[in-house]
């Protein structure tokens, strides 16, 4: 091993021409490939993924409430209605001409012309939106005196100034039959507590207005959602200094989330880095003397990185900063290598007695570090995986850059009377000869070994967040106002037949409205009540033809014409709802129901190439949690997502692995010890 490295030595002595030329081709390469690399920011990455986690994630991806950015417009003292309703539309304005590349969707904004084709919607395949329950309803209704007093209330609604407008909708359906159907949005995440005025979602005391942005791009695509937000807090600015002291707007959700972790990720390990470069060249200039040798002895820790990240591009082409990051902590351990050559050469020792003595140990010790970092290769976290192969390239690259760069730039030769430092005399103590420092060491394990179980392992991978503290402060008052931080969980149907997983769906809406009733959740949203499998809705179209029979229909009929006539109806005024009742109504494919721009049928029901899931999200106190897991975690293709649980389980995962990895790590490196040194 000592021969081969002096042999390149000599090669490089004897050719500087050639070797220098060699240098700056190998460094433009190693450049130019580290500087093509993509980073990723997310630190979902550093969670490790087996196929059951994969499964997990995939279902995850699709419940996309998280990906929503919510916009939270708050009156303030000076402000009206008519400031709020000003603002948001301005600030929808704004948002079109500036960012329309980076919005798929907002919600909290109903066009009238939507609003109407909804109801339409509804009064058109009416029997597909009403249950066993809804037919009770109608029951009611179809006395004679029920039928006299809705005829009455109809014929004052006419003749009074509102009711050009309602007369459209009291013809075509007298008894509010299309009314008990558009009931069923409400658990589409409509709340009661908040009203449509002005085609904006308010609150019912009119102080705040919310509005849903759907980012084109993903919550970790930081790189393209960063201008957008940008953007987002621009507009924010102006339009606060413009309507100040009669509204304000906040922003909460999660792509802003991740871009705040990006930037403060990026901002971390430029100052982590920074610091320890800085403390390590003071710390050398202090013990040398000389600003040139710590340039030297950083030099292959550079070349190692280089060579690590150019290698990582290769392989990856996007790796986790996050692992970058991490390996900062190497600018000590690839420091000692050169560290360890130059105090070699600057204590007078030939270079041949270098190569002998000290470059099998440097090569061993760089081999058994990068052996060991390779064993994250084990764990299936792609951050750590990243970490593996950027420590173990480093690491080994450096030591050997340094067995070759260090003694062909720094001879020693003006080094024969050495002035010893502090650390000079530090180093000279024999520790091991101490009776106190032997003492000490003891002292220490003991205190370990019988206190290292006592320390816990969090679990909460939110922890590893960064939020920003107007954020934090967003959040809080949006959970005043609408429960947001509220337990929540998700119960997600799931396969890769839409029929299959709607019918699933289907038992898990009629489950969830049965816990709401029995007061056993707080609430929930679903589609479940509005877009049903064509099981379900054929169950419904069977329920409306047995229903409205022939004699029912002409019963109706007959006494609507008759008590209409007392009022001066027509007989022929309600033929448009007679008309309803004798149509043949057919079931609806998904499509049908996602063209509807009022209903978030996209928010529930995903439907890709590998998976189709539709989600359920269910408020509920902390104490209900485990019960509510328990009800559905036997329920055939359903999955209950609790992101807490998961991440714990993900976690919990990964600390199985690190004890795994301990194991591999001891064995890889015993293993290189006893090939070479031929002894156990």
């Amino acid at each position: 091993m000592g021969s081969f490295f002096l042999t390149t030595y000599t090669w490089m002595r004897e050719r500087r021409g050639p070797a220098l030329i060699l240098l700056l081709a190998l460094l433009g390469g190693l450049a130019f490939l580290s500087s093509r690399i993509a980073f990723e920011e997310d630190i979902s990455k550093l969670i490790p993924v087996n196929r059951e986690a994969q499964e997990l994630q995939n279902v995850l991806k699709s419940v996309n409430f998280a990906d929503k950015i919510i916009v939270h417009l708050q009156r303030g003292d000076e402000g009206r209605t008519d400031d709020l309703i000003s603002y948001a539309s301005v600030f929808l304005d704004s948002l079109a001409h500036s960012s329309s590349e980076y919005v798929q969707n907002i919600q909290g904004k109903v066009k009238d012309e939507d609003m109407l084709d909804a109801i339409d919607f509804v009064y058109e395949n009416i029997p597909l939106f009403l249950d066993a329950t809804d037919y009770d309803a109608i029951e009611q209704k179809l006395s004679e005196q029920s039928l006299a007093e809705i005829t009455e209330q109809h014929y004052k609604t006419l003749i009074s100034p509102s009711g050009i407008l309602a007369k459209k909708t009291l013809l075509k359906d007298p008894l509010g039959i299309s009314f008990i159907a558009l009931k069923k949005l409400q658990e589409l995440g409509f709340r009661e507590d908040f009203v449509i005025k002005d085609g904006f979602l308010l609150s019912k005391d009119e102080e705040h207005i919310l509005l849903f942005i759907d980012p084109v791009f993903e919550s970790n695509d930081t790189a393209r959602n960063t201008p957008f937000a940008n953007t987002l807090y621009r507009l924010q600015k102006r339009l606060n200094t413009q309507f100040e002291g009669r509204v304000g707007m906040e922003y909460f959700g999660g792509a802003l989330i991740a871009v705040a972790n990006a930037q403060q990720i990026k901002k971390d390990i430029q100052f982590t880095v920074g610091i320890a470069m800085t403390v390590l060249l003071l710390v050398l200039v202090f013990f040398y003397r000389k600003l040139a040798l710590p340039l030297i002895l950083f030099t292959p820790t550079a070349i190692g990185g280089l060579f690590a990240v150019a290698l990582l591009y290769l392989i990856r082409t996007k790796v986790s900063a996050i692992s970058l990051g991490i390996g900062s902590v190497l600018l000590g351990i690839t420091l000692d290598y050169a560290l360890h050559i130059l105090t070699h050469i600057r204590n007078g020792n030939s270079v041949e007695r270098l190569y002998k003595e000290v470059a099998p140990a440097i090569v061993m010790s760089s081999l058994t570090t990068a052996c060991a970092f390779l064993c994250l290769l084990f764990l299936k976290s792609q951050a750590l995986q990243d970490l593996g192969i950027f420590a173990a390239v480093s690491v080994l690259g450096s030591a050997v850059f340094a067995l070759v760069f260090i003694p062909q730039v720094y001879q020693g030769k003006h080094e024969k009377n050495i002035r010893h430092t502090v650390l000079d005399r530090f180093a000279a103590l024999d520790f091991h000869k101490s009776k106190w420092a032997i003492a000490l060491v003891s002292i220490v394990f003991l205190l370990g070994f019988f206190t290292y179980s006592k320390v816990g392992f969090d679990k909460d991978i939110g922890k590893l967040n960064y939020e920003p503290e107007e954020l934090v402060q967003a959040r809080k008052r949006l959970d005043a106002l609408t429960n947001l931080e509220s337990k929540s969980i998700y119960v997600t149907a799931y396969g890769t037949d839409l029929e299959q997983v709607l019918q699933v769906n289907d038992r898990v809406n009629a489950r969830l409205q049965q816990l709401k009733s029995q007061h056993k959740i707080l609430d929930f949203s679903g589609v479940g009540a509005f877009v049903g499998s064509q099981k379900r809705q054929m169950q419904k179209l069977n329920l409306w033809n047995d229903f409205w029979d022939t004699g029912k229909k002409d019963s109706l009929q007959r006494n609507l014409v008759a008590i209409g006539s007392t009022f001066g109806f027509k007989p022929t005024t309600f033929n448009a709802f007679y008309a309803l009742l004798n149509s043949d109504f057919n079931t609806l494919p998904l499509q049908d129901f996602k063209r509807l721009k009022t209903i978030p049928v996209g928010d529930f029901v995903n439907a890709d190439a590998d998976l189709i899931t539709a989600n359920s999200l269910i408020k509920l106190d902390s104490a209900q949690i485990a019960p509510v897991k328990k009800i559905f975690e036997n329920m055939p293709r359903t999955v209950i997502i609790d992101r807490q649980g998961v991440n714990e389980r993900f976690l919990g995962n990964l600390k199985t692995d690190f004890n795994r990895l301990i194991g591999y790590s001891v064995l890889a490196v015993l293993l290189i010890l006893a090939l070479y040194y031929r002894s156990f």
